[in-house]
């Protein structure tokens, strides 16, 4: 047995007159529009509303959440900003230390400079 709360309700003539009335209309429609937009005198304003839709489209990618966002690509930049900026002090804080190791270096150098001569002039004066 079946149940009767399944079954589907069956469309009267009177609605299916409608709704294939309403199918043609936008056929119709759709004919018009199509034949329309070779028509020279509205050749112009389709084209200009073609313009229109781009910028319309463009804007919104701007202004929308996506990826090509302005807030997007502001937060990206921001964050590669911060990147910079944290490779330039781990560069300040290199070229301290290097400075420093470096003055250290000389020093170590020029003290056994300074040993390895004064035997030297020892043995010359004595």
């Amino acid at each position: 047995m079946k149940n009767e709360s399944n079954k589907r309700a069956q469309r009267t003539p009177a609605e299916i007159i409608a709704e294939t009335e309403a199918k043609l209309e936008r056929l119709r429609m759709k004919e018009a529009k199509q034949a329309a937009q070779n028509h020279p005198a509205l050749a112009s304003l389709i084209v200009e509303k073609t313009d229109v839709q781009k910028e319309i489209r463009e804007a919104k990618k701007i202004v929308g959440s996506g990826p090509q966002s302005a807030e997007a690509r502001i937060d990206k930049h921001y964050a590669w900003i911060r990147k910079i900026e944290l490779q330039r002090d781990e560069a300040y804080a290199i070229l301290q230390e290097a400075e420093t190791r470096l003055l250290d270096l000389d020093n170590q150098i020029q003290d056994k400079i300074t040993t390895l001569i004064q035997p030297k002039e020892m043995e010359a004066e004595g």
